[in-house]
């Protein structure tokens, strides 16, 4: 049997000699103390992400990118909710979580968050920066982030930026290569390309069809369906013009086609085979990275890793911190809390990151204490590690506040009220 919390207004309780009640109040306290600042709270995360990278990384070190729109419709008391339209009729209501999350790219495992931006309808609430500009796109701000976290990230590695298919901009790419950020982009059929090799300017689409199914790569699991991972590349320049938004001196937002430099770059089609040899889905990418010591199969592989960032959204949503759930009404006092869950999610995924034999034994026993159903062939995820890690705290707790022979007394107590004889 297993409960799940869902009214998360405030921390979940530790047992300790604290009153829950003096527990609220002190997290609310923290959490609206002007004092305690954004960037105050994030710089021991990003101080530990440089020795992460060090310890999992090899020549690269992969920066996921992506946003999560957080769903408050039901929250009326919370400050500067924002409201769009998702389809015609649909109303989403609630703030934008923007994340840049670090990953290996050796093994794909998840390091740290490196940026988190909040966006309401009057605030952009940032890791990052005090004065970022909510006229920004979504691209627009990613780009500064980049440029921001090459500066402040102290590594020799080379940071390469995955994004999905929001990142098929043309003014994009061109920012990032002006600024000599390496990229794995998705892109979509419809964006044409000139292609070298017939001189051709064609669409994304068409080109991909052009070339053979490729190398194969390795075996997944996509939709509960096993299939093969095959890949296959060739050169390609990026000459059209690009769609921007500009503003004029009233303030207006009008769409302007710009020219700009040709990038040369390599157009990867990464194919999902079931056993049957269908193909259920297909990835088309765009890289800047022209050394061909990073092989196809390389490129294919870390945006397979891309996924890492859907977990850990899903990891502060719906299987571990109920983020839609939480009752705090001033979003920076929200976006501090989120903040200190990130140090949560750093320390699970250093326990889940350790090779050693001792790191094996705790991840075994904190599945064990989590009591979660773990599929067979794997063995922990994030979440049973979270909630394993919980219960032992609260263990701890229990151990300080009783004595063996109290514990014994309630274990009696219990049992008789059930009615069974010891």
């Amino acid at each position: 049997m297993s409960v799940q919390e869902r009214a998360t207004n405030g921390l979940k309780l530790l047992m300790g000699g604290v009153e829950p009640f003096s527990q609220v109040q002190a997290a609310w306290r923290f959490y609206n103390n002007k004092n305690v600042t954004i960037q105050g709270l994030f710089d021991p995360i990003l101080e530990d992400l440089e020795k992460e990278v060090e310890k999992h990384c090899g020549s690269y070190v992969l920066m996921m990118s992506d946003w999560s729109h957080l769903d408050y419709k039901h929250h009326h008391a919370k400050k500067e909710l924002t409201t769009k339209n998702k389809r015609e009729n649909t109303k989403q209501i609630g703030y934008d979580l923007q994340t840049t999350l670090a990953v290996s790219d050796i093994s794909g495992v998840p390091i740290s968050p490196v940026v988190h931006n909040l966006k309401t309808d009057e605030n952009i609430y940032s890791t990052y920066s005090d004065n970022i500009d909510s006229k920004l796109t979504h691209l627009e701000e990613l780009a500064q982030r980049a440029t921001w976290i090459k500066k402040r990230l102290s590594t020799d590695k080379k940071i390469v930026h995955i994004v999905d298919r929001e990142s098929d901009s043309v003014a994009f790419m061109r920012e990032l290569h002006k600024e000599g950020h390496c990229f794995v982009l998705r892109v979509k059929n419809n964006s044409k390309l000139y292609y070298p090799e017939e001189k051709i300017d064609i669409k994304q689409g068409e080109l991909a069809r052009k070339l053979p199914l490729g190398k194969e790569v390795q075996r997944i699991k996509y939709k509960k369906e096993n299939v093969k991972i095959y890949v296959n590349e060739c050169d390609v320049e990026v000459q059209r013009n690009a769609n921007k938004f500009v503003y004029d001196s009233e303030g207006k937002k009008k769409l302007e086609k710009t020219s700009g430099d040709s990038i040369k770059a390599r157009f990867v089609v990464e194919r999902l085979v079931n056993d049957e040899g269908n193909v259920i889905a297909q990835w088309l990418l765009i890289t800047n990275i022209m050394d061909k010591e990073v092989k196809t199969q390389t490129l294919a592989t870390w945006y397979y890793y891309r996924w890492k960032i859907e977990s850990y959204f899903k990891l502060l949503k719906s299987s571990g911190f109920n983020l839609e759930q939480w009752q705090q009404e001033e979003p920076r006092a929200l976006f501090k809390r989120l903040l200190v869950v990130s140090y949560a999610c750093v320390l699970v995924w250093k326990i889940a990151n350790d090779s050693s034999e001792n790191a094996n034994k705790i991840r075994k026993f904190l599945v064990q204490l989590s009591g979660k159903l773990i599929e067979k062939g794997t063995d922990f995820t994030h979440p049973a590690l979270l909630t394993g890690l919980w219960s032992y705290l609260q263990i701890m707790d229990v151990i300080d506040l009783f004595t063996r022979e109290e514990l014994l007394d309630i274990k009696k107590e219990l049992v008789q009220i059930m009615g069974f004889d010891i």
